[in-house]
């Protein structure tokens, strides 16, 4: 069994753990797809507040700006349901001694602790903002080429490797500060600017968004899949979510130097 397939294994075995601990709980997770539904709906009506009397926005319809709030409810809900439980247990791993357990295990540290835990009662959001898209993407009504869907796949693939990459930096830092119990508020917040287009903020901030990168988990992805991206982003988006996988590695090693432990 090679390494990759034997981390899946672990994690598939972690992650049935932490299934089997929520699925008791059948009623938080039907309140919470009620929630979810609410409040993406809601998105979606506010945001047509603006193209009251305007067919655009900042070069983007209705459809196309429901396009990128669907993308916001599908990466937040991967944040919530894989990200964030990880996250908010890393300080508690820090003050209580767990990491020093969970670092004698024979299998990849950085892996086992951004993610170990999954929250079931997000599961659906991703559903729920994809099918959001989706309806953007028929009200938009030019249909959506092979190329595009492609397109669309690698860079939402790479938004996905920015909030993980997000993660583990902001997880480097706990360990070194140990008390940072606020760091999920980054995180949130970090997701939250990209909700809606970044063409609709004025500048200095939509150039802040664009370098951070926030244009990269929903902004390119939408325009991707609506056929009005820059070529040149399908090759820069790999090499941003590449460099920021690398440097939060980095820096998750570079914390792991300095833990001298809980005892410590």
């Amino acid at each position: 069994m090679n390494g990759w397939t034997r981390h899946a294994r672990i994690l598939g075995i972690c992650w049935r753990a932490a299934v089997a601990g929520e699925v008791e709980y059948r009623l938080n997770f039907a309140s919470n797809v009620l929630l979810s539904t609410f409040w993406m709906v809601w998105a979606a009506v506010g945001a047509s507040v603006y193209f009251r009397f305007t067919g655009s926005v900042a070069g983007w319809t209705h459809a196309e700006v429901l396009v990128v709030i669907g993308l916001f409810f599908t990466l937040n809900g991967l944040r919530q349901a894989l990200l964030q439980p990880n996250l908010e247990r890393m300080t508690d791993y820090v003050r209580r001694g767990t990491l020093d357990f969970l670092l004698t295990k024979p299998f990849d540290a950085q892996l086992l602790v951004s993610l170990r835990q999954i929250r079931v009662n997000n599961l659906l959001d991703p559903v729920l903002g994809l099918a959001l898209a989706t309806v953007g993407v028929v009200r938009f009504g030019r249909g959506v080429s092979l190329a595009a869907l492609a397109s669309f796949l690698l860079l939402l693939a790479c938004a996905v490797l920015l909030m993980y990459a997000l993660t583990v930096l902001l997880m480097a830092l706990a360990v070194v500060l140990v008390a940072a119990d606020e760091l999920g508020r980054v995180s949130y917040a970090f997701v939250e600017l990209s909700r809606f287009p970044v063409e609709l903020y004025r500048n200095p901030v939509q150039a802040v968004l664009t370098v951070v990168p926030v244009a990269f988990l929903t902004t390119y992805p939408a325009a991707a899949l609506l056929g009005r991206l820059d070529p040149h982003l399908l090759l820069l988006a790999p090499a941003v979510a590449a460099g920021a996988v690398v440097l939060a590695t980095l820096a998750w090693r570079r914390s792991l130097r300095s833990y001298s432990g809980a005892s410590a």
